[in-house]
């Protein structure tokens, strides 16, 4: 009888030991999630957003023209406050948003309150929509993802941001591109 007892105890302790490692664990959409997204550049859009989703799928289908080494890809979500959780945890890097949308989001406003600050940079413009990164994408790939679209601008209907929108601030690759600097790519990393 003891020994029953004590083995129901003992259970009892690995599995409350257990718990934290599968809540850990669950965490991410699946196993190879910062293994994917950092072979792949992921570009966001919405569902909750049509026109924004067909404007991703014509930057990503450029992307994959221009620049292929990029793996470039839509990844969409099902509504805008997605999006920006997705933004604000460091799961996606790039986004594309309507000129209000990214506004109110990097505002903090309604219906992003809990969100702020999330801090997002522009790439490129086309008057209407943006893509819009975080601040620390590295300087070379916002200016090989700025160059690889600007080189469709006529098509894609973009335009040079200028100084930014809304209060966000041109990411420092794509302002390099627009000054008309050349950005060397970084030296590989040492062999080891």
């Amino acid at each position: 009888m003891h020994r029953r007892s004590l083995l129901s105890k003992l259970s009892l302790v690995l599995t409350l030991a257990a718990l934290p490692v599968t809540v850990a664990l669950a965490h991410t959409p699946y196993r190879f999630w910062d293994v994917f997204r950092k072979r792949n550049m992921v570009i966001l859009t919405s569902h909750q957003d049509y026109t924004g989703d067909d404007i991703g799928d014509l930057w990503v289908a450029t992307l994959r023209q221009n620049l292929p080494l990029s793996r470039a890809l839509v990844s969409r979500t099902q509504d805008l406050g997605r999006m920006a959780s997705l933004l604000k945890t460091d799961q996606v890097k790039l986004a594309v948003l309507s000129h209000e949308d990214a506004r109110q989001m990097f505002a903090g406003d309604a219906p992003f309150e809990s969100f702020k600050p999330l801090e997002l940079q522009i790439m490129v413009d086309n008057g209407k929509y943006l893509l819009v990164t975080r601040p620390d994408v590295p300087l070379y790939h916002g200016y090989l993802v700025t160059r690889a679209l600007m080189d469709s601008a006529a098509s894609l209907k973009l335009t040079d941001p200028g100084t930014g929108r809304h209060g966000m601030a041109i990411h420092p690759g794509a302002l390099a591109f627009y000054k008309g600097e050349k950005i060397d790519p970084p030296p590989p990393p040492p062999d080891k």
